[in-house]
């Protein structure tokens, strides 16, 4: 609480004050960070922690925080509302007695992370970032310029800033020491010399031990004579994490805040601004469907096995599996077993099972309710709900759907002493919401017709995998790791001087400092040196084009030549099984991770040397097949252009065709220039590019990317109107639908600030184009994957809008038409999709 307060009151106008006088700008500042934490992380519950005390470090340090001067007035005259404040928030308040707020951080943040319940720790102090955790449980939102400006570090994070881990940050404030709590560190040493020391030799300690080593006579005579300065800079540097804090973190967790008093107060300081986002927050809160009263839930339990399955009443049944339990530390669960619990209509089954398939089978042909159904390793054949998949079609947007969550918000609880049971009495009753809702909304035919039957399709191409040839792959990796070491050495020999590449600070002071080279847009910690602003200043300094390839190989390594290998090695047949994530993309795409196999590059020859490393089992070929430009066509169906419904029935080339009629050239004296332009249109127009983004992707003037759009538009008459149509509608309605009636919310047309209304206004056109897209890629998968159920070919993956297929010479050719055919015949709209469709023994020769 003090960090935030003292940073509110020293960002704003102190003549920020209500219409009696009364000063308001730290309570201004403050509030507004909590109405951001608010709107942004949702009804999280929230603990205030505030100083108490030093920790004991004036007793180590005399000197700890001497330089402050005591409580401004104005200040001194607001502390006495921000607990009250906190509390109207429905959040807590914590003291502890002789200790600092950050050591009772430290400590409530240890617990979370012992119980593994995700915390984010909001501070404007940097030595908090101690806490977070390599396995992503803490985090933390630094305040940065302002009170409202943050950033949220995780664990990679830190070490892109830092270039070091959270757990060396003590050490690294025992070198540079920290003037705003007058800690002395070793003089002449800065937060670049720090982390370079600490990387280099690892600890504080091991840098004291190894002053012999270190250049620079000055460096080592003040490393030396400031030795002790240092561990005692650590010391007061290091938080505490065992302090005796009167708090559960766990049942802190699970409360609901009440915050019926928050406009009242927020009313009383003439709060008007955070009023107005607060207001805008609980206004949309209440669109939402409003949380029910607690409800505690109970019903019969019967420990037994899967043979009683059958006994079990009712038309359907919900299905819980969880695996063993594995203790920290420990490789192996205790007791290998899963647990289950079958609910039926009236009594819930539960047991010991040795594989969650087993479960599956027992539940034969019944309909089946489950939460990820997918996670069971074997799908129901009669799957009939999925609570997760109905959150996600329900609220694309939300961050995630841990069924936790969903079971408070709806506020249903179990009054069970078995956890596996009351989870599966609990599916059973969200489900009965959840479908409920997915009628009133006109979602039936995504949940029934789409993402139902994609599950076990999906599972499908999970299981079999796409074989890689590690041979080839180690042959890349070897000719990229030793161009990165020869770029390495040359950017360095061109910069005069080493540097950490992959550190945008580091970069940048090279690049704009040392080199002059132009400063073209600043971020958060620095000018930027992002892939558009390298782009802008490629000319200026041949050190540039190095960089681009040094960020490229490096990229491709990290995520691929690191990684594929050793997921090959793990499968006997060299087979590597991506996870498809259903639930993930607020359009409706599919995505995959363990590996991301959607950005499997294709564009650069490299990009197709990785896909070369993709390939059939011996005896058998890949089959690729390919939608051809299908956010276009959805696009001239949708908007009704009759010009770009022309041109896909002709069968002429979209980008040339648009090139001729927006520069009014005949098509055969067109240059490859005005084609390029045309196509970044066209897919813009559905991506919602403005001129200014058109203008910096093709590196013309942004006046003559207005220009081009404008003649776009006044070509393609009927594009122009459903742009304008789409956003009308859905700043009246708030959302936006596909063809299939998936639904997206699009608050942001709302918004007041114009930045934000024009990003909804570009999320409207773009989920009504892509997410129908969507819709038709999900539709293929599942009636392709239906025409082959007889055959030896098999689907195996899906990326963007390509499916790959798998199977012997004779019979891949023998249902290269049928593929063709299913994929197109889910759309019956004008004009007709195509497909491309190639056949080779590995991806790339596929394509």
């Amino acid at each position: 609480g003090n960090s935030l307060v003292y940073r509110a009151f020293f960002a704003l106008p102190e003549s920020i004050a209500t219409s009696t006088g009364f000063p308001t700008n730290a309570i201004f500042g403050f509030a507004s960070m909590l109405v951001k934490i608010l709107t942004e992380h949702g009804t999280k519950p929230t603990v205030v922690v505030w100083d108490a005390g030093s920790s004991g470090r004036k007793e180590v340090y005399p000197e700890y925080k001497a330089q402050r001067s005591s409580r401004p007035d104005l200040l001194r005259e607001q502390w006495p509302h921000f607990e009250p404040l906190v509390e109207a928030f429905g959040y807590t308040n914590i003291r502890l007695d002789g200790y600092e707020a950050d050591d009772v951080i430290a400590t409530l943040a240890e617990r979370a992370r012992e119980q593994r319940i995700p915390v984010v720790i909001v501070t404007g102090d940097r030595d908090a970032f101690q806490l977070i955790d390599p396995e992503g449980i803490v985090k933390v939102m630094a305040t940065s310029r302002g009170i409202t400006d943050t950033k949220l570090y995780d664990h990679p994070a830190v070490i892109d800033r830092y270039g070091i881990p959270p757990e060396l940050i003590p050490d690294f404030y025992g070198l540079k020491g920290d003037t705003s709590d007058n800690i002395p560190g070793v003089p002449g040493i800065g937060d670049k010399t720090a982390s370079t020391l600490l990387q280099t030799y690892g600890d504080l300690e091991t840098v004291l031990a190894s002053i012999d080593q270190i250049s620079g006579a000055k460096r080592k005579e003040n490393l030396t004579n400031h030795a002790e300065d240092a561990r005692v800079s650590k010391i007061l540097a290091t938080m505490r994490r065992d302090l005796p804090v009167d708090l559960d973190i766990a049942v802190e967790a699970g409360r609901a805040p009440d915050r019926s008093k928050l406009r009242e107060v927020f009313r009383e300081f003439e709060l008007r601004d955070p009023l107005r986002r607060l207001e805008e927050f609980l206004g949309s809160e209440q669109a939402a469907p409003s949380p029910v009263v607690q409800t505690t839930l109970t019903a019969p339990v019967r420990e037994g096995t899967l043979s009683g399955v059958s006994d079990l009443a009712g038309d359907e049944l919900v299905l819980v599996a969880r695996a063993p339990l594995v203790a920290e530390g420990e490789l192996l669960a205790l007791d290998p077993s899963w647990r289950f619990a079958v609910a039926g209509a009236d009594e819930i089954l539960t047991g010991a099972i040795d594989d969650p398939a087993q479960l599956v089978a027992a539940a034969g042909e019944r309909a089946v309710v489950a939460h990820d159904a997918k996670a069971l390793g074997t799908v129901p054949p009669n799957l009939v709900h999925d609570t997760l998949l109905g959150a996600y079609i329900l609220e694309p947007a939300r961050r995630g759907y841990p069924l936790r969550e969903l079971l408070e918000e709806r506020g249903l609880a179990s009054g069970l002493d078995d956890e596996v049971a009351a989870e599966a009495l609990l599916i059973s009753k969200l489900a009965v919401w959840q479908r409920e809702q997915i009628v009133d909304r006109g979602l039936t035919v995504v949940m029934q017709e789409i993402e139902l039957p994609l599950v076990p399709v999906l599972r499908s191409m999970e299981v079999a995998g796409v074989r890689l040839n590690t041979a080839r792959m180690k042959e890349i990796t070897a000719r990229v790791r030793d161009e990165v070491h020869d770029l390495e050495l040359a950017i360095w020999r061109l910069a005069g001087t080493e540097f950490v590449i992959g550190s945008p600070q580091q970069l940048g002071e090279v690049l704009f400092n040392k080199l002059g080279l132009s400063k073209k847009r600043r971020g958060k910690t620095g000018f930027s040196t992002d892939a558009r602003v390298l782009q802008a200043i490629r000319d200026e300094h041949e050190v540039i084009p190095m960089i681009e390839r040094w960020r490229e190989l490096n990229q491709l390594d990290k995520t691929y030549f690191s990684v594929l290998p050793q997921l090959a090695e793990r499968d006997r047949q060299s087979r590597i099984h991506t996870t498809f994530l259903q639930a993930a993309a607020t359009t409706g795409r599919l995505a995959s991770t363990d590996p991301n196999m959607q950005n499997v590059p294709i564009r650069t020859d490299l990009g197709r040397e990785v896909r070369g490393c993709f390939e059939a089992a011996p005896g058998n070929v890949l089959l690729s097949a390919d939608y051809s430009q299908i956010e276009l066509r959805v696009l001239a169906h949708i908007a009704g252009e009759p010009v770009l419904k022309e041109i896909f029935v002709r069968g002429e080339d979209v980008h040339t065709a648009t090139a001729s009629k927006v520069f009014g050239t005949p098509p055969e004296l067109l240059d490859l220039g005005q084609r390029s332009k045309a196509k970044m249109v066209n897919y813009g127009i559905v991506y919602g590019l403005s001129d200014f983004g058109l203008a910096d992707r093709l590196g013309i003037p942004r006046a003559e990317a207005k220009e081009i759009i404008e003649t776009y538009l006044a070509r393609f008459a009927r594009v122009r109107a459903f742009i304008e149509e789409t956003i009308a509608r859905a700043t009246t309605d708030g959302h936006v639908t596909t063809l299939w009636g998936r639904r997206r919310q699009i608050p942001e047309l709302k918004a007041r600030n114009w930045q934000v209304r024009t990003l909804g206004e570009r999320l409207a056109v773009n989920t009504v184009i892509q997410g129908t897209a969507a819709d038709v890629m999900k539709l293929a998968i599942v009636h392709v994957d239906a025409a082959l159920r007889d055959c030896a070919v098999r689907l195996i993956l899906t990326v963007h809008d390509e499916l790959l297929f798998e199977g012997p010479p004779e019979e891949v050719e023998g249902v290269r038409e049928l593929i063709r055919r299913e994929m197109c015949r889910v759309w019956d709209h004008d004009p007709p999709l195509a497909v491309d469709i190639g056949v080779g023994p590995n991806w790339m020769e596929a394509k």
